[in-house]
């Protein structure tokens, strides 16, 4: 009989088993999902001291990945059950590229609502010719960070100049007679670093024109220039960040989930 115990770590020294979850993952994925792991709490699953897996819990009650090493799925049901009454886990943010998570999720779920989707740009497309050419769009200056902010209600997030040199970040403006129509931004995964996340939000007076596909196309082939591989996340009900996406030739194979193991109040 063998010690199993749950014990606080972080993704450094849980490195070697999170490389291995990574490669089991059949699909992309988007900053948003990595931000859930990356933020939580890190816990290592250990049979008599030695780690066998990993799960992270965010805002203490949100669980948002699991693994278990091959040799020991046979008890993945039982320890993924254990972590759910040990931590009073509500909720599991899980994609549907994530075969072993998903299914334990199926297993003890009481609700299951759609959260987002994320799209694959590893393949070029060919995609009718974006309504605004490249030379529409530039990289904004960091002084002009809080014009923007003010522009596109904080879509960015970014407080200061100095933050977004910080953040790695690339902002794009696409702009027409010297007016701005819209903006993306592109920033590398922390944990797949081969990949970069395109986001665009266009201002309201100037939707349904092809700003954001345009966004989209051009930030997407200024990746593949540099050697990376364009994806992107948008909300399950953003119907037109979907359709726009999937314009500049990108598709989703995957969902993300909010899976309940709750009753959740109405």
């Amino acid at each position: 009989m063998y010690k199993l115990s749950f014990i606080k770590s972080d993704l450094k020294n849980i490195e070697p088993l999170f490389d291995e979850y990574l490669q089991t993952l059949t699909d992309v994925t988007d900053d948003f999902w990595e931000g859930d792991i990356i933020e939580a709490d890190i816990y290592e699953i250990q049979k008599d001291e030695s780690a066998i897996g990993f799960f992270s819990i965010a805002n203490d009650k949100k669980l948002t990945s699991f693994y278990i090493c091959y040799e020991y799925l046979g008890k993945a049901q039982d320890i993924f059950k254990q972590i759910l009454a040990d931590y009073k886990i509500q909720t599991a943010f899980v994609t549907t590229c994530d075969k072993l998570f998903l299914n334990l999720c199926f297993d003890f779920h009481k609700k299951i609502e759609m959260q987002a989707y994320f799209f694959d740009g590893t393949k070029k497309i060919q995609v009718r010719e974006p309504e605004y050419k490249r030379e529409f769009i530039s990289e904004i200056k960091p002084e002009e960070i809080t014009e923007l902010n003010n522009k596109t209600e904080n879509f960015f997030g970014i407080e200061s100049p100095e933050a977004y040199i910080k953040s790695g970040q690339k902002i794009f403006r696409l702009a027409e007679n010297d007016e701005d129509l819209g903006y993306g931004v592109i920033f590398r995964k922390r944990l797949s670093p081969e990949y970069y996340d395109c986001g665009m939000v266009t201002l309201p007076e100037h939707r349904q024109k092809g700003v954001g596909r345009s966004l989209q196309i051009h930030m997407a082939d200024i990746i593949r220039e540099n050697g990376g591989i364009p994806v992107a996340g948008c909300l399950y009900n953003n119907i037109n960040s979907k359709r726009t996406i999937e314009s500049a030739g990108r598709f989703s194979n995957v969902r993300l989930l909010n899976v309940w193991f709750v009753e959740k109040a109405e």
